[in-house]
């Protein structure tokens, strides 16, 4: 029988740090980032859209905002995507942006490429995630 240890270290998972603040943050702010999209997306095609982010989309967008070593290293896709989702929800939760300052952001992207849906959603998630990383930690 091996010797495991059951509680990770930061070597272990470097998003530790991250997890013990955040990580319950992941299922809300998944909701929120879907609430946001879909606003967003009804706004811009004048009709009700409900749809999912991808977390190609987020996690790409967390890289184009500048947060990608926010997140810690080797870390998979659905990590980063997790990360962005926690930040929304910490973000809204903390009332340092809000709902409509979300979709106003990521609207003002996709009404300005009606061709590529992705790239402007990542555009627009990366603006937003931008200025929800610039509120969180200016909270300290």
């Amino acid at each position: 029988m091996s010797c495991r240890r059951s509680l990770r270290t930061e070597e272990d998972y470097p998003l530790l740090g991250f997890q013990a603040k955040f990580a319950e943050l992941s299922p809300l702010g998944d909701s929120i980032a879907n609430l946001i999209y879909s606003l967003a997306l009804s706004r811009v095609l004048g009709r009700v859209v409900g749809k999912k982010v991808p977390n190609l989309i987020l996690a790409e967008a967390l890289v184009r905002a500048g947060l990608r070593e926010r997140a810690g290293r080797r870390v998979s896709r659905h990590e980063l995507g997790d990360f962005a989702e926690s930040l929304l929800a910490h973000v809204v939760l903390q009332r340092s942006l809000s709902l409509e300052e979300c979709v106003s952001l990521l609207e003002k992207e996709l009404r300005t490429e009606t061709e590529n849906l992705e790239e402007a959603s990542i555009r627009g998630f990366a603006a937003l995630l931008s200025r929800a990383g610039e509120a969180a930690w200016e909270e300290g």
